[in-house]
């Protein structure tokens, strides 16, 4: 008996030694082929190029406002419900002086997943849609320009609010 066990013993491998074939072999047996390695470099690499993209300043779309057009008035919402000159500095959105650019309109930039942009929504009836209005809050004017905030989360509107005296 105890011929066989240490013969069993003997024609076990060791860790150290190296398969007869040269090649060790996968214990899952599963290999992934050329096709999914290049497809899966593809996609890690893309990924990797769009982050770096973002990242250099020359390739970046700088926060800048560019000038639309605009209303010296309420542009027809005159006489809706909450439209009275001196209840808001803006009505009709989330507004606020930091989605403005320098000269008082709406902010445009991009980056990973953010896109800010003016749009044209002031106007009702017969006035054509334009991009902001002018309104006075305790004797102040104000250009109350439109814009949308785009995230990954939705797209949400603004109002750029500044003081245009």
């Amino acid at each position: 008996m105890t011929v066989d066990v240490d013969r069993y013993w003997a024609e076990v491998p060791s860790v150290e030694d190296e398969p007869a074939s040269g090649r060790r072999h996968h214990l899952t047996g599963a290999v992934p082929s050329r096709r999914t390695i290049f497809k899966t470099m593809g996609v890690l690499g893309g990924a990797l190029a769009l982050n770096v993209l973002s990242a250099l300043p020359g390739r970046n779309n700088s926060a800048h406002a560019a000038v639309g057009t605009e209303y010296t008035h309420c542009a027809g919402f005159n006489n809706w419900a909450g439209y009275n000159n001196n209840t808001k500095v803006c009505v009709g959105g989330t507004y606020s002086r930091s989605y403005c650019g320098s000269d008082g309109w709406f902010l445009r930039s991009s980056g990973t997943c953010y896109n800010s942009y003016a749009v044209k929504a002031c106007g009702t009836g017969s006035y054509a849609k334009r991009n902001a209005w002018r309104w006075t809050h305790s004797g102040t004017p104000y250009r109350c320009a439109d814009g949308n905030v785009a995230t990954c989360g939705g797209t949400y509107f603004y109002i750029c609010s500044w003081a245009n005296p």
